[in-house]
């Protein structure tokens, strides 16, 4: 269960008279770092405000789903002690973080979506937990996730569903759904997620945030799964950072690959840019508030410099799609239980529940987990042949622009129902699935940035895609491009349900 222990002494609020306790949870995590560096905040500062504002808002999102408020307070105090000793652990020093309850964490309860696993507790960090921490960040909790983290929506039996802040009546997306609420809300500056198929995508899509899949193997992906199964899944799933901002998702790029020195320069002038576009995937169309955010982005890049031309996509999509339903129907597969890898149970499983949950995306999934050891080396040697195919196209072009899905965030429904794009009825997964899967399959870096919003409010992302290991200057760029659309990092505007601590002073 969630647990927050408040502390509104006077004395926590003395030290803000320069800045309110509310603006501290709307910075970015690169201007708390400073802050807290230059001694304007201190880390208990920043920390008792993100708690305050957890306890005041997260009932009716239910994005932070564990919490060691005590923890926190005896890490972020330990950074102020350290700081006034002249010591500095990291570039996020004292600053909070959040990470999605898939990855393990120290101390603090993981449960990566499963129920049999509600009251496991690590006794060591993932790697990209632990690299947090030696970066000097404070981890403040866990956030919510989907069952086993597969899924478009984000809920699961042991904490339920967590809502979009924008409009809690529609999904934050998943499987990193309580990462990216968490960020709208301004709950954390700062997130870790995980992407197999829009896992970070999608979330960042229909919360408004920035999240990177990183190129494929990049960063390492241990300690994402429960301890108990073996880590079959090799291929095609990423771990990634996820903020308010782009210059936020560069700092935690650099933490996370383990930089030791500040990275080099990159071209970042819009003159510089060759972006392709592909307004529509696989003849999935997007809506028409997607198509005018689009097209007013494309504007506003050509008219800064850009060079913006439309392109066909560079491989066929149908193909990338089921090169990922068999290499992820494979490797889930083989990391099941037993009775579920053989007749009758793997049938009833694939074409049975499968098939409900996820419609015509269950038959490349199916045809995968059916796949002998030379099939799925088969389906690998095809993935390369994509990729390779990509990289080609990147000789030509500095960045590819995609839609994230055909839909901004959609109403809270049950997995496998029906949607709507322009009030047409149609499957599932068929709003996500060619625009997240096969984009997925081929390994290279893609950056969601929040370019605007629908008719209604809600946020709409597109996806950029950049070169294999070209991760720094895919995000040098994003910079670039948000800063000719002025991208600010907005918190949504969810109505307290307890008074602030300004009010209280």
């Amino acid at each position: 269960t969630l647990s927050v222990h408040r502390r509104t002494t006077r004395s926590r609020i003395s030290a803000l008279e320069s800045l309110p306790v509310s603006a501290l949870t709307a910075c970015s995590a690169t201007e708390l770092a400073r802050r807290i560096r230059n001694r304007e905040c201190s880390s208990i500062d920043v920390l008792e405000a993100h708690l305050d504002r957890i306890e005041r808002v997260n009932d009716a999102i239910n994005a932070v789903v564990t919490l060691d408020a005590g923890q926190a307070r005896a890490r972020a105090e330990a950074a102020d002690r350290a700081l006034s000793e002249g010591r500095l652990w990291g570039p996020l020093h004292g600053v909070p973080v959040t990470a999605k309850d898939q990855f393990a964490t120290a101390g603090l309860r993981t449960t990566y979506g499963l129920p049999h696993y509600a009251d496991f507790v690590p006794d060591t960090d993932a790697p990209l937990v632990a690299r947090l921490r030696r970066a000097g960040a404070v981890i403040l909790g866990k956030t919510n996730l989907p069952t086993a983290a597969y899924d478009w929506q984000c809920q699961n039996p042991t904490f339920g569903r967590a809502n979009n802040p924008w409009d809690r009546a529609r999904t934050p997306g998943g499987s990193s759904g309580g990462t990216a609420a968490a960020l709208a809300a301004g709950l954390s500056p700062l997130g870790l997620g995980a992407d197999v198929g829009g896992s970070i995508r999608i979330p960042s899509h229909f919360c408004g945030v920035t999240g990177l899949r990183p190129t494929e193997g990049a960063l390492p992906i241990d300690g994402i799964t429960p301890p108990d199964r073996p880590r079959t899944v090799g291929h095609i799933a990423v771990a990634g950072p996820m903020a308010r901002t782009v210059e936020d998702v560069r700092l935690a790029w650099d933490v996370l690959r383990g930089a030791t020195s500040p990275p080099p320069p990159s071209r970042s002038t819009p003159d510089h840019l060759r972006i392709a576009v592909t307004p529509e995937l696989g003849g999935v169309p997007v809506d028409t508030d997607t198509q005018d955010v689009l097209r007013r982005t494309l504007d506003a890049w050509a008219d800064a410099g850009c060079i913006v031309e439309r392109r066909d996509p560079p491989v066929h999509m149908e193909e990338a799609l089921d090169t990922w339903g068999h290499i992820q129907g494979f490797e889930l597969s083989a990391g099941m239980p037993g009775p579920l890898r053989y007749a009758p149970f793997k049938h009833v499983l694939w074409h049975g529940f499968v098939r409900s949950q996820y419609g015509f995306l269950a038959g490349p999934l199916a045809r995968g987990a059916q796949l002998r050891p030379r099939g799925y080396f088969q389906a690998l040697d095809r993935k390369e042949e994509l990729s390779r195919s990509v990289d080609a196209f990147f000789s030509e072009w500095d960045l590819w622009v995609t839609p994230v899905a055909s839909i901004p965030a959609f109403e809270h429904c049950a997995t496998g129902a029906d949607l709507s794009i322009e009030g047409v009825s149609v499957p599932y997964a068929l709003p996500f699935a060619i625009y997240n899967c096969a984009t997925a399959v081929t390994g290279h870096p893609i950056l969601t940035l929040p370019v605007g919003r629908a008719d209604n409010g809600l946020p709409i992302g597109l996806q950029v895609h950049a070169r294999r290991g070209r991760d720094a200057a895919l995000l040098a760029a994003g910079r670039t491009l948000s800063t000719v659309l002025g991208l600010k990092g907005t918190v949504a505007p969810l109505r307290d349900t307890m008074p602030s601590w300004d009010k209280l002073c």
